[in-house]
């Protein structure tokens, strides 16, 4: 995973604290395998960068393939750690005619706010307009602690369940260090969902597909569970989209199916979700999904073995972090 962070010490409250948490977070970055993206513009942006390639030296780690940073040809770059690299833009402004995200944001899988003013409200509104996920540090102060309001506001409006993670990084701990790491983990929960949506028929029969589906999914770190397990009082339609929107990926078995399971993955596939199909041996298929590379199952050890080894494959594409 690719994280860029972005900040400075402007409007920040409790500077030696905010430097200590910035150093931690560069380190707890690369430390679970992921790449550091910088600006290379200021000081938070340098101490950030030392502190992640201090640790990739110390474990023998390539600080060039794990630290990537773009500096502006017209400002002298703040630091040399790891790949520095010219950004191919005049600037990073927003007032041009055409808009082209600046590399440390465009590359970013998950971008992360500190402290910080105006140059981090520029950085946030690219980070937005180019859809990418948004982490903000409301601890510290300045621009950071502005972005983590607004962005926690629009999941709480969204009906994000993630709403419940992000808030956490509004809780007082005196271990920068561990929040630093917590801070690392939200980043990958939000890029990485936990969740599998179960596709398929209420079908009795079907009981233990289901199971195996639950079983397997959990043995790789996911949690599926199908709509008519939860309890809610919500409309069924809105519940099966949003599980959609925001699963991992979606497991159906069309042994039995019905309009309803052909909608639901159908849905899946134009939300660009990864869809998992099994079916039992001999079931026959429309031709709408005929292309699809389906798991064809006699009994049910089978279908376990056979699951396995997908969302193995799979987990690998989603996350080759390993996380």
């Amino acid at each position: 995973m690719r994280i860029f962070v972005g900040g400075s010490f402007r409007g920040v409250i409790d500077t030696e604290a905010f430097r200590r948490f910035v150093a931690a977070l560069g380190q707890a970055v690369v430390e679970r395998g992921h790449v550091l993206l910088n600006g290379c513009r200021n000081p938070v942006d340098k101490e950030i960068a030392e502190a992640a390639d201090r640790w990739l030296v110390e474990n023998k780690r390539d600080p060039k393939r794990y630290l990537i940073s773009y500096w502006q040809r017209n400002v002298a770059p703040a630091h040399k750690c790891g790949t520095v690299r010219a950004s191919a833009l005049p600037d990073w402004k927003m007032s041009r005619a055409e808009l082209r995200v600046p590399e440390q944001i465009d590359k970013a899988d998950v971008t992360v706010f500190v402290g910080g003013g105006e140059g981090t409200y520029t950085a946030r509104n690219w980070a937005y307009w180019a859809r990418k996920p948004i982490i903000s540090v409301p601890r510290f102060g300045g621009a950071g602690e502005q972005i983590y309001l607004q962005e926690l506001r629009r999941l709480r409006d969204t009906n994000h369940d993630e709403w419940e993670d992000y808030e956490r990084l509004n809780e007082v701990s005196g271990d920068v260090s561990e929040y630093a790491k917590d801070l690392v983990s939200l980043s990958e929960r939000l890029l990485v969902p936990r969740d599998v949506f179960p596709v398929m028929s209420f079908n009795e029969k079907l009981r233990d597909v289901y199971r195996s589906f639950e079983e397997i999914c959990a043995a790789n770190g996911f949690n599926a569970t199908r709509i008519d397990e939860t309890l809610s009082h919500e409309r069924i339609n809105p519940r099966i989209e949003h599980g959609i929107v925001r699963s991992a990926f979606v497991l159906a078995d069309i042994t039995d199916a019905s309009s309803n399971v052909f909608f639901e993955v159908g849905f899946a596939r134009g939300c660009g979700k990864p869809v998992l199909v099994t079916a039992e041996k001999g079931t026959e298929l429309p031709f709408d999904l005929a292309d699809l590379p389906v798991l064809f199952w006699e009994n049910h050890d089978q279908l376990r073995e056979g699951l396995n080894k997908r969302i193995v494959a799979l987990k690998e594409r989603l996350n080759p972090s390993g996380l």
